[in-house]
């Protein structure tokens, strides 16, 4: 019985060391060559949404903060390690969504569950682009359409 206890304690203690959280991944790479990091808090936010329509103000009122990393200036072998580590946050939070075609690579984590999310992760990378971006806050899922809708400026043509 012992030995079995011991054998669990060991295999928990060794899943949780190879768990990544966002903060660890962005700390580190944000200082590497090539890389840029912003950070937005909530006050920045609300100025950005002067042009979006309620529904979007709405949705984006509960993000506390963004967090953007961006390794585009970065060689290959940086961008596939970023990828690496990105992909070992599964154990630690929720994979949504995963797509890979033509290329291009698509991951979004939930800190959280389906109702509500205390942060939300998207990883993208192709060829060229390789970036994660981080929204924390009281979010829920049902927003998450929404939000990336706003971000990607389809809202505001």
């Amino acid at each position: 019985m012992k030995k079995l206890l011991v054998l669990l304690v060991l295999v928990f203690t060794c899943q949780m060391a190879f768990c990544q959280t966002y903060d660890e991944v962005i700390n580190k790479y944000k200082e590497k060559e090539g890389v840029e990091f912003t950070e937005i808090p909530k006050m920045l936010l609300s100025m950005a949404l002067t042009e979006a329509d309620s529904q979007t103000k709405a949705v984006m009122k509960n993000i506390e903060c963004m967090k953007i990393l961006e390794l585009n200036g970065c060689g290959e072998a940086v961008k596939k390690d970023f990828l690496v580590q990105a992909g070992k946050m599964e154990s630690k939070y929720n994979k949504l969504i995963e797509s890979n075609e033509d290329g291009e690579t698509n991951i979004i984590y939930v800190d959280g569950d389906e109702d509500s999310a205390k942060a939300i992760i998207v990883v993208s990378a192709d060829a060229e682009e390789c970036q994660m971006l981080v929204m924390e806050g009281k979010l829920s899922l049902s927003s998450l359409e929404k939000i990336m809708d706003f971000m990607g400026g389809e809202d505001n043509d």
